[in-house]
């Protein structure tokens, strides 16, 4: 799997291409399904837990991706930025998985607890499975139509969200924060509470 381009969007984003990922991508899904005894959740939103996570030992094909992505980022980002993968109990939100049925949708919510640089890699989006929406430093809305293979990366003040899926069909992405050393540990600060989506 490598990265085939590179293109900068609005507000500083960033979408990379990918090629050859089909088979990383597939045992990443399938270990995510086959670990499911192991999920733990963030919180509750519209009837969906909305952030799921899984101990990275448990889903190791996503290592790939993770370490692809970091690397990229900190060539975009100017900044060396590290993804924390073991680590959990120390920093809970350094990668996790949005699983998106028919009528499911993200609120308006950014990543700054912490975290310098976000980022989301799409591993699986049907048709009409909800687009990515951001705000830009005026307030004003944009729309990004997510595609498989690709990963998009952002500042992690950037406010985003989903739009609701009319797809029959479950939508995965993998979303990551990417952190600057030394790393500020506080394992009872829930960066994704309930507060942040408005």
């Amino acid at each position: 799997m490598e990265i085939t381009s590179q293109d900068s969007l609005h507000n500083d984003l960033h979408l990379l291409k990918l090629e050859n990922f089909e088979e990383t991508f597939a045992d990443t899904i399938e270990q995510l399904h086959q670990s499911k005894e192991e999920w733990t959740f963030s919180h509750k939103i519209q009837r969906r837990w909305e952030n799921t996570y899984v101990p990275i030992d448990s889903i190791p094909a996503a290592r790939e991706i993770l370490n692809l992505a970091t690397k990229a980022a900190s060539k975009v980002f100017g900044r060396s930025l590290v993804c924390i993968q073991g680590v959990e109990r120390l920093i809970k939100d350094s990668f996790w998985f949005n699983l998106m049925e028919e009528g499911h949708s993200t609120g308006w919510h950014n990543h700054k607890a912490r975290a310098h640089a976000s980022g989301v890699c799409y591993l699986q989006i049907p048709e009409d499975s909800g687009k990515f929406r951001y705000r830009d430093s005026e307030g004003t809305v944009h729309c990004h139509t997510p595609i498989q293979g690709t990963i998009l990366l952002f500042p992690s003040t950037l406010n985003h969200s989903v739009e609701t899926s009319e797809s029959d069909q479950l939508r995965i992405s993998m979303a990551f924060n990417l952190y600057t050393l030394p790393l500020r540990l506080d394992p009872e600060d829930d960066p994704f509470g309930g507060n942040l989506f408005f």
